[in-house]
């Protein structure tokens, strides 16, 4: 395992963290590198916390619960595959490519301002009031770690 350090983050555009379902260290070896990424590193990437092998349902070791409150607690998605059946393996590579465009690539109605009201005179907006709406997106927490196509 290579150490990403904060230099390094630039290189990538996102983090894909997969463990097995039944294999506890592997989840705590996943519940690691999670807050070293957040944490130690403070990426601005999309982290996707991937549970797989969750067809093996008698062997499991790791419930979806544990797995969502790891995602929930350090601010990343959390999504289930199988590999073995290529279940939702295809989602999987839908919804990282989705979070990357949702962090790296903003949607430009959240840069602008809004729409002058027809009582106001028209202005340009100051670059820092560009800025500051830009800072509030980029800071903005997400509301749910199970859906990837959604920020």
């Amino acid at each position: 395992m290579s150490q990403v350090t904060q230099e390094d983050d630039s290189k990538y555009d996102a983090y894909i963290i997969v463990f097995s379902v039944t294999d506890r260290a592997s989840f705590d070896v996943a519940a690691f590198l999670l807050r070293y990424l957040q944490v130690e590193v403070g990426t601005d990437r999309p982290i996707i916390l991937v549970a797989n092998k969750v067809d093996l349902v008698r062997q499991r070791r790791v419930t979806g619960a544990e797995a969502k409150e790891l995602a929930v607690t350090y601010d990343s998605k959390y999504t289930e595959t199988s590999a073995a059946l290529n279940d939702h393996v295809d989602d999987l590579l839908v919804g990282t490519l989705s979070q990357i465009r949702l962090r790296l690539c903003p949607p430009s109605a959240t840069l602008l301002p809004p729409p002058p009201s027809p009582k106001t005179k028209c202005r340009t907006p100051s670059p820092l009031s560009l800025f500051s709406r830009f800072v509030k997106y980029a800071t903005r927490k997400s509301n749910s770690c199970d859906n990837l196509l959604l920020q």
